[in-house]
């Protein structure tokens, strides 16, 4: 076990002798981290050595290093360089946002408070994340869909859905919620904020929800349509 930060969860690394040493030349914490303290700092470190080198040469030596820490410290939570990568970038994306909006009990309200809170992430890091992670998903054969299936894992946030509460209020015809549909509004933020990089105006975000979303979401439909 390290005695530099390790919390004592989860089995061995699957590496060599010497895994749970610190890593060589590794700078020594001021104190002894544990749980979100040190998730924090390990995903803090390996998102700088992600910016400094690149997804190729990126290591879990370097970001051990960085972290002050040792690899089997960080084979414990992710079991390689992709599950990092994924889970650092989620980790910055997020960070700056602050907590997420409470439900209004309206289905506009709603939809323009959780575009507004992803508002607030780095553009910056959200397009280098994506940047450095497509050279890589083009090597593997992989999709953006695989990379965002990691970036879901990890420490959930507190959220909510508003289509689906609308649903639950009246407020939406479910027969009107196709997978596409309900993806619709943060497929729309995320082309905008890669397009244009830089976050989406007031306006744009308005456009966004009453001219195509809530149309689409609150249409009539007949008794006997499917």
């Amino acid at each position: 076990m390290s005695l530099i930060d390790d919390d004592g969860n989860g089995a061995d690394a699957p590496v060599g002798d010497g895994a749970d040493a610190p890593a060589p030349d590794a700078p020594r914490p001021k104190h002894r981290r544990r749980g979100e303290d040190l998730e924090t700092a390990l995903l803090d470190a390996a998102w700088e050595e992600f910016k400094a080198a690149g997804f190729y040469d990126f290591t879990i030596d370097a970001v051990a290093q960085r972290a002050g820490t040792s690899r089997a410290v960080l084979y414990r939570r992710w079991p390689g360089k992709v599950e990092l990568v994924a889970a650092a970038a989620r980790h910055v994306i997020l960070k700056g946002r602050g907590p997420a909006p409470e439900p209004t009990g309206s289905l506009r309200e709603d939809l323009i408070g959780m575009m507004g809170w992803a508002n607030r992430t780095d553009v910056r890091t959200l397009i280098d994340a994506t940047q450095h992670v497509g050279t890589y998903l083009a090597a593997e054969g992989l999709t953006f869909a695989d990379i965002r299936q990691l970036f879901m894992q990890g420490r959930p946030v507190r959220t909510f859905s508003p289509i689906e509460l609308a649903i639950q209020r009246g407020e939406v015809d479910p027969r009107n919620v196709t997978p596409r549909i309900a993806s619709l509004p943060f497929d729309l933020f995320r082309h905008e904020v890669i397009l244009n990089a830089q976050p989406l105006s007031e306006e744009t975000i308005l456009e966004i929800v009453d001219d195509i979303v809530l149309p689409l979401l609150t249409r009539k439909r007949n008794d006997d349509e499917a």
